[in-house]
C-alpha cells in the first residue's frame, strides 16, 4: 500500500470532521475504501489511517472551540435565547458528556459541531477525548465493516476484488464523494419542499 493512499484516507477522514471542508468532503467513501482494503490486502494501516484522521480531526476542532471561547461567549451573552441555548448544553455536557459526545459521532452533522462547542463550552478535555474515541471507533467502525462486508461479497460473486480496488481507487474515492455530495443536495432540496408544505 502506497503512502500517497494512506495519507489521502488519513486527510478524507480529517476533513470530513473539519468544520469548512465538511460541507465538500465526505469521509464515508474513505472509510468503505479502508474497508475494501482490509479484505483485500488486509491493510490494517488503512483503518488505522481513517480511525486516526477522524480522531484527530475531533480534537483539532475542540482546541478551536477552546481557542474562541472568548468570541463565543460574547456571541451567545448576546441574546436571551442564545443564553438558554447555552445553559443548557453545558448541562448536557455535565451530565451525559462522554455519552452525548460518542453519540454525536453517529448523528451525521452534529458530528461536525460538537467538538467546537464541547471546547467552547469549557468541557473538560479527557472526557471529550474518551467520548470522541468511542464515537470515533462507532462511527467510523461502521463503514469500515461495510466497506469489508461489500468486498467480501463481490469477492464470493467471483470478482476479482484486489485488482478491481488497485486498478480503480482512485476513481472509487471520486466517485464516492460525487455521490454523497449528490446525495447531500437532494436530501437539502427533498427537506426545504418538505418543509414548506408542512
Amino acid at each position: 500500500m502506497s503512502v500517497s493512499l494512506l495519507l489521502t484516507l488519513f486527510l478524507g477522514a480529517f476533513l470530513d470532521a473539519t468544520l469548512g471542508f465538511c460541507f465538500f468532503v465526505f469521509g464515508e467513501a474513505f472509510f468503505l475504501m479502508a474497508g475494501g482494503l482490509l479484505f483485500t490486502e488486509h491493510a490494517l494501516w488503512a483503518v488505522a489511517a481513517v480511525l486516526v484522521g477522524a480522531y484527530a480531526a475531533d480534537q483539532t476542532g475542540f482546541l478551536i472551540g477552546r481557542q474562541m471561547r472568548p468570541w463565543f461567549h460574547r456571541f451567545v451573552l448576546a441574546r436571551r435565547s442564545r443564553r438558554a441555548v447555552l445553559h443548557k448544553t453545558r448541562r448536557l455536557l455535565r451530565r451525559h458528556g462522554i455519552k452525548a459526545v460518542a453519540a454525536s459521532r453517529l448523528l451525521g452533522p452534529v458530528a461536525w459541531f460538537m467538538p467546537p462547542v464541547c471546547g467552547s463550552a469549557g468541557m473538560a478535555w479527557r472526557r471529550f477525548a474518551a467520548g470522541s474515541a468511542i464515537g470515533v471507533t462507532l462511527g467510523v467502525g461502521m463503514f469500515v465493516a461495510l466497506g469489508y462486508l461489500i468486498a467480501w461479497g463481490a469477492a464470493r460473486g467471483d470478482v476479482d476484488v484486489e485488482a478491481y480496488i488497485r486498478a480503480h481507487k482512485w476513481a472509487l474515492l471520486a466517485g464516492g464523494q460525487a455521490v454523497f455530495i449528490l446525495m447531500g443536495v437532494i436530501s437539502h432540496y427533498v427537506g426545504n419542499a418538505l418543509f414548506r408544505r408542512v
